[in-house]
């Protein structure tokens, strides 16, 4: 694993301060990390579907955000609606339309590799029948237990399957983890008042118990757990690892479910990291997926989804960067799916249907990705993922110790091209080029794995 040091020097400058918490060298070697075997199924993947579903959908809003009024602390602000009205939506929730085998068919049909789905948000609806409270799915008119029938269908039809659990909960009554009290406060940011030690109230230490219990249940009632997603990111020192016994707890999960993974929202390192509505940075040296909305909002709100162009784009930019994509969407309040948003799921799938083996199992590199281009490797062979066109040739610099055998179109013809004083020049014609990208094979007479030290940017010219 990496220590602190080695996170100052691959974590580019300009990132924002809040969006990358830095762990000291004793904190990163205390901590418990995946196996990189346990890892390397989630690096082949790229792309995961992320199924927000819960209460809010409702009156079509984002999960928790678009409906509570009440927000505790650190949190500010609050919702549209009274907490005496969304508390009640439970007892119209039925799900009618609701297929859990669907769901999964519909998702690898769409070429997603892993699901994540909502267990409980920051409003503190139970997804599944818990013993720990009577706020669940199975107190209301569908009775059944969501997030086992999903984790059956997932199971089934070999789909990896995710749980999405937030530590946050706005219902909870014993969540505190910051005592407005103890604490002066600036918009989710926060200090210490003179003479406290502890920013939790009183009753946290409950909540932390029943966190515990709560965790225990997701990860020994269902089967096999791929990904357990925690959600209450550090953002600048929001949220510390005391408020859930973090290193307690996910050492507990890693116990009930070996070979887990777990993201980064637990404030201790985790096994990858989560860049949340942009696109990653090149990042070889640990695993990442950026999560991102298929529409405007990450649940059903009724707008239209991205264009089928522009999800191929993002997909190509974070595998280029050796990540991952999880693309979140969500049905309406009977548990449909927006057929219009399912067809553009669809035609991605279709698309990766022809070019998946420029996708899946690769790794970034041996060229960075720039706004032109990208590259992604996998034995001896490169794909490059041409998104711009700047003339009738591509111009690369060589890559030490390698040499260019052949180009040509995935799937298509052999292209000129050659290497020469430390170049690679490629011709492709405008016939040849393909919107929103064109997939270029590359043969190199050297494996490419032991290149990624040595990427290189792609020329601009």
């Amino acid at each position: 694993m990496y220590s602190c040091k080695e996170q100052e020097t691959r974590i580019p400058q300009n990132v924002e301060p809040h969006l990358v918490q830095r762990f000291a060298d004793v904190e990163w070697a205390a901590s418990n990390f995946a196996k990189p075997a346990e890892l390397q199924w989630f690096r082949d993947a790229k792309y995961g579907m992320f199924i927000h579903f819960g209460l809010s959908t409702h009156d079509k809003g984002d999960l928790s955000w678009g409906s509570c009024y009440t927000r505790k602390a650190p949190d500010v602000g609050n919702g549209p609606v009274p907490d005496e009205v969304w508390r009640n939506w439970p007892k119209e929730f039925s799900l009618e339309k609701f297929n859990a085998s669907e769901w999964v068919s519909t998702a690898k049909a769409a070429g997603f590799k892993y699901l994540v789905v909502i267990a409980k948000h920051h409003e503190g609806f139970h997804m599944w029948d818990t013993a720990y409270s009577e706020f669940k799915v199975t107190h209301t008119p569908f009775r059944r237990d969501y997030l086992k029938e999903l984790a059956d269908a997932c199971h089934a039809s070999g789909m990896r399957f995710g749980l999405y659990y937030s530590q946050r909960d706005w219902y909870h009554p014993d969540y505190m983890p910051v005592d407005a009290a103890k604490v002066v406060q600036n918009g989710v940011h926060w200090v210490l008042k003179s003479g406290e030690t502890c920013p939790m109230g009183e009753r946290h230490r409950k909540y932390i118990e029943y966190q515990f219990n709560a965790c225990r249940e997701l990860c020994t009632r269902y089967g096999k757990v791929d990904i357990l997603w925690w959600d209450a990111a550090w953002w600048g020192g929001m949220f510390t690892a005391a408020m859930w016994d973090g290193e307690r707890l996910t050492r507990l999960v890693r116990t009930l479910q070996p070979g887990i993974l777990m993201n980064n929202r637990c404030s201790v390192p985790g096994d990858f990291d989560t860049p949340e509505q942009r696109l990653g940075f090149f990042q070889d040296w640990r695993s990442w997926e950026s999560c991102v909305c298929l529409e405007h909002g990450w649940s059903y709100t009724g707008a239209p989804p991205k264009a089928k162009d522009d999800l191929i784009r993002m997909l190509v930019n974070n595998v280029c960067c050796d990540g991952n994509l999880l693309l979140s969407w969500g049905p309406k309040w009977n548990g449909e799916f927006d057929s219009i948003q399912r067809d553009r799921l669809l035609e991605v799938g279709e698309w990766l249907r022809q070019n998946g083996q420029a996708v899946y199992g690769t790794r970034g590199g041996p060229w960075k990705f720039n706004k032109q281009l990208g590259s992604v490797r996998n034995g001896r062979t490169v794909y490059l993922h041409v998104l711009e066109w700047r003339g009738r040739e591509l111009r690369l610099p060589a890559v030490s110790g390698s040499t260019l055998i052949s180009a040509r179109l995935l799937h298509g013809k052999t292209l000129p091209s050659k290497q020469w004083d430390n170049q690679i020049v490629i011709e492709v014609a405008e016939a040849d080029r393909v919107v929103p990208d064109t997939i270029i094979e590359l043969a190199m007479d050297q494996v490419m794995d032991d290149k990624l030290s040595v990427a290189v940017s792609a020329c601009d010219e």
